[in-house]
């Protein structure tokens, strides 16, 4: 009895063993499957060092168009939205009281003109004394200077576009009474503006007059704005600590307007190398960021491997972020860092699309 419970035992035990030896062995033996993924190179590139920045456009020549004078609307002679010249006609003020008072010292002042003519005369024969003669041209002089004012004030009465431009909405109709000062009409040139911007003061050296602006606007979509910086302030704002930067922009195509928002950025410098990859192929942790370095095999029957890399990123284009740490023509992993693990056997699916390390280094 003993015997035949030490062989059933013994047995089940040793089939347990030999089971258990078998999976480790197969284990050991079994082949990790190549992970599937695509491949991007590390390709150079020749990039704009930018300064970013948002601002607002403003018109080079805006201006709300208040009135001189007190009055009632007799004419509007512009439309909303209407295109004027300089010196067009906006506006007209009531002025039939200002120009019988005109009439009036007209009158007055050609009266007085004859009256110092003759005393002139008389004067320069010894016939009248100094203060007569004082007298008269004073008289003389104080109409015309009356007939003068009254003529400024008429032509207060009107008013005239100081420069080419656009008429803003209004609700200007006659009879409208303005007093003086009150706002009639707002006119902006449109065909140039200007871009104010406001940079952090510790981006002051590195902005100058001449450097190029490029920005887009909201409503504008992707479309993209050009213009040229003309002027850095002279302080900055002690409250924010910002320097205002003004550039030209040419609207010559009427597309922007005063006001808009813009979503900037300054060009530093031009054309700088660098490195660069999708930025699907960097893997960002609170450790750094990192891709995946594609390896050839050793020999045929080999499948390709993973290696991680760290790297330095830098600025971004789009899709394409600038990297440190990793040599053009590198191939790496575009996606899929998720399942990798430092030597992963990997399967290239777009191999064939990728050009060679050599071909793209020489390109740098």
């Amino acid at each position: 009895m003993t015997v035949l419970l030490l062989l059933i035992f013994g047995g089940a035990i040793g089939f347990k063993l030999f089971k258990q030896a078998m999976i480790r062995d197969y284990l050991a033996n079994m082949e990790t499957p190549a992970v599937p993924l695509r491949a991007a190179v590390v390709a150079p590139a020749q990039w704009d060092v930018r300064l970013a920045a948002i601002g607002s456009l403003t018109a080079r020549r805006g201006i709300d168009i208040r009135s001189e004078a007190s009055g009632v609307i007799s004419k509007v002679h512009v439309e909303s939205g209407e295109q004027v010249k300089e010196g067009q006609l906006l506006l007209s003020l009531d002025d039939s009281v200002e120009r019988a008072t005109l009439k009036s010292a007209k009158v007055r002042m050609e009266k007085t003109r004859r009256n110092f003519k003759r005393d002139q005369a008389l004067f320069e024969r010894d016939l009248i004394s100094d203060d007569e003669f004082e007298n008269s041209r004073s008289e003389y002089e104080s109409a015309e200077a009356l007939a003068e004012e009254t003529q400024g004030i008429i032509d207060r009465k009107t008013i005239r576009a100081p420069f080419a431009g656009t008429v803003g909405i209004h609700s200007l109709t006659e009879g409208h009474y303005l007093a003086q000062g009150d706002e009639a009409l707002s006119l902006q040139a449109l065909d140039t503006l200007y871009l104010d911007m406001l940079l952090p003061e510790k981006e002051l050296e590195r902005v100058r007059v001449g450097q190029r602006v490029v920005f887009t606007v909201p409503s504008r979509g992707e479309q993209t704005f050009h213009g040229e910086i003309r002027f850095v302030d002279a302080r900055v704002e002690a409250s924010t600590r910002n320097i205002q930067v003004r550039a030209l922009v040419d609207n010559a195509e009427r597309a922007l307007l005063p006001g808009m928002f813009a979503n900037a950025y300054i060009v530093v410098a031009s054309d700088r190398p660098v490195l660069t990859v999708p930025m699907e192929a960097v893997a960002y942790s609170l450790y750094g960021e990192t891709v995946y370095r594609l390896r050839p095999p050793q020999a045929e029957d080999e499948p390709w491997t993973a290696s991680r890399q760290r790297v330095t990123t830098g600025a971004v284009r789009d899709v394409l972020v600038a990297i440190q740490g990793i040599e053009a023509g590198e191939w790496v992993a575009r996606d899929t860092q998720n399942r990798l693990l430092e030597g992963t056997p990997v399967k290239i699916v777009n191999r064939e699309s990728l050009p060679d390390r050599a071909s793209v280094a020489e390109s740098r």
